[in-house]
């Protein structure tokens, strides 16, 4: 099984919350910025981001698509769900909580009893650790065999502050983007570091860390892996409006294993919040040389966002009887 695990060990503080319009028609063309300066900004609105996404709630629809070898979709699995951005009381660390409620358009039975039980019994948890075990477990009982959890809750994982120095970034110009001046950006890892992991056991030092599993041949299992991708950064707000991130394999020829596309849109809440996120796996195939390989797509995740509102959840403690 395929897993992928995004997490923050640490207490942001305060910063400002960069102002943004969000008007449809196009901005004015901004003054040229150094690549620097771009990297900075986007970092403190990336910070921004993480500190406002929080108490958050949409709709999300996940459609997993599994491929055969000819490249058609197989089978299609559709599971929708409440989806709450969870800030644990233990030690303020977010979660991603997802109440099923409907697979393949089919209403879950008492879906809404099981989220009002589950809350009750995630507070009785001892650490924070076991409650976000326990909220994984929960949200992903119907996913199939890719697990991932913290997609939604850090964007532009390049930029933050123990990750940055281990990548390369490179200023491709601006372009049109959705009606909005954008700065676009090439980054690639240059070399390994414990907070990005891949089929290795992660760090357990403070500071924001990436763990991929990924399914390699036994020729493949040793090649070094990393990261590179694209980030289309708001001209006037810097903040994130889309980003390509692959999983590459240094094999004789750099094959990509997994390929993630994240996009946002505005909100209520002076950010750009997640509208959809597609995560693609691929399987390799052995070519004429044992050295060389190709891939083929092997399965496909979309997770797709209503609007996000703020709410209180109001948590119900349950005895072990199950009464108030």
């Amino acid at each position: 099984m395929s897993k992928i695990f995004l997490l923050a060990f640490f207490i942001l503080s305060s910063i400002s919350v960069f102002s943004q319009d969000a008007q449809p028609t196009p901005s004015p063309q901004p003054s040229p910025a150094s690549l620097e300066t771009i990297l900075n900004e986007a970092a403190k609105q990336s910070l921004t981001y993480r500190e406002t996404f929080k108490d958050l709630l949409a709709t999300e629809t996940k459609t997993f698509e599994k491929y055969k070898k000819d490249g058609n979709a197989d089978n299609q699995t559709k599971v929708e769900s409440n989806f709450l951005v969870y800030q644990s009381s233990k030690n303020g660390q977010t979660a991603e909580l997802r109440n099923v409620v409907k697979v393949n358009d089919k209403p879950i039975p008492e879906g809404q009893e099981r989220a009002n039980r589950f809350l009750g019994e995630l507070q009785k948890e001892k650490t924070a650790e076991k409650e976000l075990e326990k909220i994984q477990d929960e949200s992903s009982r119907y996913d199939k065999s890719v697990r991932i959890s913290g997609f939604t809750l850090f964007e532009a994982i390049t930029l933050a502050e123990n990750l940055r120095p281990n990548f390369e970034f490179n200023l491709g110009g601006t372009e049109n983007y959705q009606g909005k001046n954008v700065y676009v950006i090439d980054y690639r890892q240059t070399k390994k570091t414990p907070f990005i992991t891949v089929n290795e056991k992660g760090s357990n030092e403070q500071g924001l860390k990436a763990d991929y599993d990924v399914n390699l041949p036994g020729s493949l299992k040793k090649a070094d892996k990393f990261l590179q991708g694209k980030l289309w950064i708001d001209a006037q707000t810097f903040q994130l409006l889309r980003e390509e991130r692959k999983i590459v394999v240094n094999a004789a020829t750099p094959i990509v294993a997994q390929e993630m596309i994240f996009e946002y849109e505005p909100s209520q809440y002076e950010i750009y919040v997640p509208k959809k996120i597609v995560f693609t796996e691929y399987s390799f195939k052995k070519g004429s040389d044992k050295n060389n390989f190709t891939t083929v797509k092997n399965s496909q995740m979309t997770f797709d966002y209503s609007e996000f509102k703020r709410t209180n959840v109001d948590i119900e403690i349950l005895d072990d009887d199950g009464s108030q």
